[in-house]
């Protein structure tokens, strides 16, 4: 009981911050756990996990809005110091606005009117050591650490365009030298390398799950301009990465054998921009003999969207798909459309063949 005041408590005290909106990340982020919190790497029950997830938001009211694809992978791989302990790792791949021809930055010169498309990729590469306070693994403290190496670019980006503001080189007396970095159809690409560091605490029983946890990222402030003075850089000069803070939770609560219920919420903020996505799900088992299970949910971020989640699990495997529904002044222009999201996720067991031992009856018998 105890455990159930202190997560509601948490939930209604970050629902009262004044948050402001900002939608680069996922709205069903139970899909991307290493994205959410690097401990989350071999956070499971099984020997490996694969996650995807594909996103398409604010086309309601932009010609083509934006798009985020991520793939993951993690596994537990080897035990700890101690018995009851564990390590984890994992790895992911993030392409955010992929170069199609289709630009989310649009800043129109009337003598050459084009639309530039941003892109970021990203490998991410994290490791949790998962430290087990009980010899029946009940209460968990995992902390971990996650390598991002980051690629971001432009496109049709054209001297004399106003968009060429974008760069922080539009007043720049040198800025035709630093054009001779750009490629022939006015590309521009920076490769920077990031630290997140993360802390989880997951407290497992027969009928519940706890877990609780917070990431930090941009810790050695990563440059991330899209140009640089030579020798001269400064952080003046060159943008630098904001810090960015992840807080996140959920408790899962077993209704009876059918059914069961998890809220959750998750908070992420960057620089100025933060998000606060409260949420709940309700699982039902439609066949335990099979192992099928069907989920609605409901969640609520920024009192701007209002997510509506959709879930289904047979065995171990989990698809979802969550709509937002813009309920702010954008309602407007979109009819409420905020996008949607198709996800799935498969947890796979391997396991280890018995060793039967021959057995050799006596004739007598």
């Amino acid at each position: 009981m105890r455990i159930k005041f202190t997560f509601i408590l948490m939930i209604v005290y970050l629902f009262s911050m004044n948050l402001i909106g900002q939608d680069l990340h996922y709205s069903y982020y139970h899909f991307t756990p290493l994205s959410v919190n690097p401990a989350n790497s071999g956070a499971f029950s099984g020997s490996y996990r694969v996650s995807g997830i594909y996103t398409r938001k604010d086309f309601g009211f932009s010609d083509q809005g934006y798009q985020n694809f991520s793939l993951s992978a993690d596994a537990p791989i080897v035990r700890g110091i101690r018995k009851q302990d564990w390590i984890g790792i994992g790895v992911q791949a993030d392409v955010i606005n992929s170069l199609n021809g289709s630009g989310t930055i649009e800043v129109i010169n009337l003598n050459d009117p084009k639309k530039t498309a941003q892109n970021w990729t990203f490998i991410k590469i994290s490791a949790a050591y998962h430290l087990a306070l009980d010899k029946k693994q009940t209460n968990i403290l995992t902390l971990g650490a996650q390598m991002s190496n980051g690629n971001r670019s432009l496109a049709n980006i054209a001297i004399g365009d106003t968009r060429y503001g974008l760069l922080g080189l539009g007043n720049d007396p040198d800025r035709d030298k630093y054009m001779a970095n750009f490629g022939q159809n006015g590309e521009f690409n920076f490769k920077y390398r990031d630290i997140s560091m993360g802390l989880l605490f997951n407290a497992r029983r027969k009928t519940s799950d706890l877990r609780l946890g917070f990431a930090m990222e941009g810790l050695f402030s990563p440059k991330v301009g899209l140009y640089s003075k030579n020798n001269q850089i400064s952080k003046d000069s060159v943008e630098t990465k904001f810090f960015g803070l992840n807080i996140h939770g959920d408790y899962r609560m077993d209704i009876n054998k059918r059914t069961s219920i998890t809220p959750s919420f998750n908070y992420y903020s960057i620089g100025p921009a933060n998000a606060f996505n409260v949420n709940s799900h309700v699982w039902y088992k439609i066949n335990p003999d099979k192992d099928f299970k069907g989920g609605l949910g409901l969640g609520l971020r920024n009192v701007r969207d209002i997510i509506l989640y959709v879930g289904a699990e047979f065995n171990d495997i989990q698809v979802g798909f969550a709509y937002d529904m813009n309920i702010d002044s954008r309602s407007i222009a979109s009819s409420g459309l905020g996008g949607f999201e198709l996800a799935a996720r498969y947890i796979g067991k391997i396991y280890k063949k018995p060793k039967v031992k021959p057995v050799i009856f006596c004739p007598r018998l």
